[in-house]
């Protein structure tokens, strides 16, 4: 496994010297040595000192067992003489002390990374530092108001080629089949956006415009990779549209892109080297408008993130909805004239304010704006309110001051604060001075209480057609409305199943069949007794519905809660043909797994099969080891033996065995299979025990991910007993981490007459 962490480190720091030769000190007061980088610290900082750069040149070894060494020289201007804590995450109390002086400073620095967030692989590595992980692999200032300019030379071997924020400048050969690539020195930048990507990938270049941009990729099916000229158009008209709409030309100097299999995010919008998710950007042979309509909307995110986010970044982490505000109410513009056959006014409804509902009905609730006193829990603060709560607020807030009195403002705070950070309040200053609207009242309201804004009313404007939005938005709006009925216990488990039945028999708008078929899986888990005939309904509009995307849509439905013998056998021989060239790679692991699950006496036969397909061994079959290597790691937790599951189970207890995150939250969710809830519930405790470990060495959206994979499955009173338990006996845990439990908890609850907070 690849985790650098799992090496013992002693002070990271081997060699730090003052530009006069003078040696810094290794520790200091408490106050400067807390871990992580405390809200104190960074406002001590960023008072003090100022003009900060970066050169830094990393070695990095192809075995990815072999330690990463670097050499940095840091730069600062100071406005004081004493003491400055300098990050570096595996070094003694997380920081080294420097010993400043009035004026320019300039440090030399030798250390050894802790590689936890380099994502090494066998043939590549790819950085990922947000929201504060660059100290783990290099000494910073690692909080997101101190921009600075960085200098980079990455040592690799010869065969491996490298990406970066700035472009490649030189290349130098050295000894032992190893080169040297330099890059060209950042704009301004915070250190969560510093990145780096090496290894063995494929490049593609595309001239058009007055820009080449390049994408780097590691797909080996030429249906997909046929893709890429798609792709490169979608993020040019993405960075046209951007330009237009802000009055600023891309504010960086390229715009090249990676497409990582495995990807813990839908991406990461690291100026001049994005980072996005395979499974999003290649689609299968016939994609659904939801899928066709996601890459397009995490294209145009993240090429709005170049703007709100890189350009213009949040002072500190408790803002981070800011940058991500702008980005999902931006895309969601940019989408309409990418993608004009579709209805996007139907598409907001559902892609944020149903979203938005999900989470603020659940105990676990915030409002858009958190309050955050480190940045070690800065990853804790993404959740639904960010991502579709506050792009709801920022449409309501448009309408409230006039489109055209936004844009202006928009524009005055980009052109205030270019290059540098700025608040909400910040923007809410220009707004307010700009309408006669009560802007400041409104933010209290929408982004400061925990319920504030009223979204179950504008979920109703819709549905009554005082928006005059259309009929197609008006029925989206209904049915999201009973899915609020049913939940709040107005309406019975069987007439709310029918109510859906009967709609999605009829209905002729993708994106509508879409919203039923999410909807269809709550109620029809929560069916008591015979389930088939509703399933024997769905199996036939698996075969027959007019809409192709909805026909795909429930096959992966009933594939992943269907219990009847029909349903089963209709899985199974969609899976044994392959005949289904809807079904992607992806689906047919899924339906192995399941498969395996609800016939265990075949679980081996059929795991294998499937295993036959992806490994290689078959020349008419394209062979890509990642997916090989997939099916492996997650098929372990669909065997039947209660011994291979719990071998699984304590695998995923240590950060080696979560090394890549979307497979170990498949996998533990395979483990807390509904099918499983009983045998499964001893799983519960330890898993909750060890979320603080998942969250100290994961990614951002990991906790979540893990609270969610774990306790999605279940709904027994014995399942909410153990829950309970670790919530009594963790009366002061820490409430960030609790929100994500009690956000995935929401269901177990639920289905246990917990009171609802609606």
């Amino acid at each position: 496994m690849h985790h650098g962490f799992l090496r013992p480190l002693a002070l990271a720091a081997i060699a730090v010297f003052l530009s006069t030769g003078c040696k810094v000190g290794a520790g200091s007061d408490s106050q400067l040595s807390e871990p992580g980088v405390s809200s104190s610290l960074a406002g001590m900082r960023k008072e003090r000192i100022s003009d900060v750069s970066y050169k830094i040149t990393l070695s990095i070894p192809s075995d990815k067992d072999s330690a990463i060494t670097g050499r940095e020289t840091v730069s600062f201007l100071s406005n004081f003489r004493g003491s400055i804590p300098l990050d570096l995450a595996p070094a003694e109390g997380e920081h080294i002390i420097l010993k400043a002086r009035k004026g320019r400073n300039t440090f030399d620095l030798d250390f050894v990374s802790d590689d936890r967030f380099l994502n090494r692989n066998e043939e590549y590595l790819y950085s990922l530092f947000v929201p504060a992980h660059a100290r783990s692999v290099f000494p910073c200032f690692d909080q997101p108001d101190i921009k600075a300019r960085f200098s980079l030379s990455l040592e690799v071997p010869e065969d491996w080629t490298a990406v970066s924020n700035t472009a490649a400048i030189d290349t130098v050969l050295l000894d032992g089949g190893r080169r040297r690539i330099d890059f060209a020195v950042t704009e301004p930048l915070s250190t969560y956006l510093f990145a780096f990507v090496a290894g063995k990938w494929c490049k593609v270049t595309s001239t058009g415009g007055g820009r080449d941009m390049t994408v780097y990729h590691r797909e080996t099916d030429p249906k997909k990779v046929a893709q890429i000229p798609d792709i490169f158009g979608e993020v040019r008209k993405a960075l046209a549209w951007m330009e237009d709409y802000t009055g600023i030309n891309i504010p960086f100097s390229k715009y090249d892109f990676v497409v990582v299999p495995n990807f813990q995010f839908g991406g990461m919008e690291h100026p001049g080297s994005i980072l996005y998710n395979e499974r999003t950007m290649f689609l299968g042979e016939r994609p659904t408008p939801d899928e066709r309509l996601a890459r397009i909307k995490l294209i145009s995110h993240e090429t709005a993130h170049l703007w709100f986010g890189d350009l213009v970044t949040m002072r500190w982490f408790d803002e981070v909805w800011m940058k991500e505000v702008f980005a999902n109410h931006l895309a969601a513009k940019m989408a309409e004239p990418m993608f004009p056959g579709i209805n996007h006014e139907l598409s907001w409804l559902k892609g944020y304010l149903a979203l938005a509902m999900d989470e603020e009905r659940t105990e676990g609730a915030t409002a858009i704006r958190q309050e955050l006193p480190n940045l070690a829990d800065a990853g804790l603060i993404y959740n639904n309110m960010v991502y579709d709560k506050a792009p709801v607020m920022m449409r309501i807030l448009e309408e409230y001051i006039g489109s055209e009195t936004f844009q202006a403002s928009v524009k005055t705070y980009l052109s205030n604060h270019s290059y540098s950070n700025a608040t909400w309040d910040d923007l809410v200053a220009i707004l307010d001075s700009s309408s006669d609207q009560d802007v400041r009242a409104f933010s209290q309201s929408w982004v400061n209480d925990r319920r504030g804004g009223d979204m179950a009313g504008t979920l109703r404007s819709f549905a009554d057609g005082s928006r005059n939005a259309g009929e197609e938005v008006a029925r989206e709006a209904r049915i999201l409305l009973a899915k609020e009925d049913y939940l709040s216990g107005k309406s019975s488990t069987s007439d709310y199943l029918d109510f859906l039945l009967d709609a999605l028999e009829v209905e002729t708008n993708p994106l509508i069949a879409s919203t039923i078929v999410s909807a269809i899986r709550t109620p029809l888990l929560d069916l008591e007794g015979d389930r088939s005939a509703s399933e024997a309904r769905l199996l036939k509009m698996a075969s027959n519905h007019a809409l192709d995307p909805c026909r795909l849509q429930l096959k992966r439905l009933l594939s992943s809660c269907g219990t009847s013998d029909a349903v089963t056998k209709a899985v199974y021989d969609i899976w044994a043909s392959e005949k289904d060239k809807a079904l992607t790679v992806n689906d047919y692991i899924s339906f192995a797994c399941q498969l395996a699950i609800r016939i265990p006496e075949r679980a081996s036969e059929i795991l294998g099969t499937q295993r036959r397909r992806l490994d290689g061994s078959d020349p008419s079959r394209s062979f890509n080891k990642n997916n090989l290597d997939h099916l492996d790691f997650v098929s372990r937790a669909a065997l039947p033996e209660v011994e291979a599951q719990d071998a699984v189970f304590e695998e995923l207890l240590t950060p080696e065995g979560r090394v890549v995150e979307p497979w170990a939250a498949e996998a533990l969710g395979y483990l807390n299979h509904f099918l499983r809830d009983s045998s499964s519930v001893k799983y519960i405790r330890p898993a909750l025990d060890a979320l603080l470990d998942v969250k100290a060495t994961g990614d951002i959206f990991f906790p979540g991910n893990w609270c969610g994979a774990l306790l999605g499955g279940h709904s027994s009173a014995q399942a909410l007993k153990e829950l309970d338990s670790f919530l009594e006996d963790n009366p002061e845990y820490p409430q960030l981490l609790k929100n994500k439990i009690l956000v995935a908890a929401y269901g177990l609850q639920r289905a246990n007459g917990v009171e609802s907070i609606n």
